[in-house]
């Protein structure tokens, strides 16, 4: 279990995090900055905040962002938040394995279950 580390305002930040603030402020989503700069999502917005960098408005990153300062996320923000749920849920519902047991198809039925 890696350890965080907590920088205050005045400690200079590595090239990775500078290089990962930057590309979050450009818009990039968390995923794709934990992949080129190996920074941890969590980190990630508690440096934003440290540095009062914010994601775009109307992102899943930009309400991230809004919960790591404790702030009231702004209306477009929680909308993209919302969405993002959503999308999560309805990932899992597709698949047979989210079924109860009792109602998933058995034998052939499978194939037109799945569409």
């Amino acid at each position: 279990m890696a350890a965080s580390v907590i920088l205050s305002p005045r400690q200079t930040l590595t090239a990775s995090q500078a290089v990962a603030l930057t590309l979050f402020r450009d818009g990039y989503t968390q995923r794709t900055i934990a992949v080129r700069t190996g920074t941890d999502p969590n980190d990630l917005y508690r440096l934003a905040a440290l540095h009062g960098i914010t994601a775009p408005h109307g992102t899943v990153e930009g309400h991230n962002c809004h919960e790591a300062r404790g702030e009231e996320p702004c209306t477009s923000c929680a909308h993209a938040h919302g969405r993002a749920h959503a999308r999560e849920h309805a990932q899992r519902r597709r698949t047979l394995g989210a079924l109860p047991r009792a109602l998933r198809p058995r034998g052939r039925q499978v194939r037109r279950a799945v569409r």
